[in-house]
């Protein structure tokens, strides 16, 4: 877990495996949940779970602080957009995930994307699990999954890991030691 506490901090950021910087202003400036924010939702929640940092500006590596105007708004479309399962398979996010904090008189809202457990994956764009959209994240990256790797997933989510269950019948005689 990090912790943000001035423009500084910001400056200090790096793109990772669970961190990801959004910028969220949309076209006039008051602040927009961004469209790539769902694949990234998805890479976290399939993955290990991230943070999303809306209000940040990314130029080549660099972060800079442009804060979201109306936080309350993206918020609002945040929390409906998860909630609506043809923009997402399964909401992770309870309040306690979704916080603003203002730095320098401009607010940023971090979004504590948690790791979705067997049952609830694979978490999806759309409907459909299948034909790219689901994504796991490799290092900065929100990579879309094959068919296969979704069909994998969806396998493991209805039957429990049959390395869990309990065989009768068998001793310790059964097991090849080697």
């Amino acid at each position: 877990m990090f912790t943000i506490q001035s423009v500084d901090d910001i400056s200090l950021l790096r793109e990772t495996a669970t961190l990801e910087c959004k910028l969220a202003s949309g076209r006039d400036g008051t602040g927009k949940l961004p469209r790539d924010f769902w694949p990234t939702y998805s890479s976290f929640a399939n993955t290990h779970g991230g943070s999303v940092l809306l209000g940040i500006k990314e130029t080549n590596g660099n972060f800079e602080l442009v804060g979201v105007t109306d936080a309350a708004k993206v918020r609002i479309d945040l929390f409906n957009d998860a909630n609506n399962r043809q923009k997402v398979s399964c909401n992770l996010l309870s309040d306690q995930n979704v916080t603003e904090q203002v730095i320098d008189g401009k607010t940023i809202i971090r979004v504590d994307v948690p790791r979705a457990d067997r049952r609830q994956k694979p978490v999806h764009l759309t409907p459909n699990p299948l034909s790219g959209n689901t994504y796991r994240r490799l290092n900065e990256g929100d990579v879309s999954l094959s068919d296969d790797e979704v069909r994998r997933m969806l396998s493991e989510k209805i039957e429990d890991s049959r390395d869990n269950r309990v065989l009768g019948k068998f001793t310790f005689d059964d097991l090849s030691l080697d």
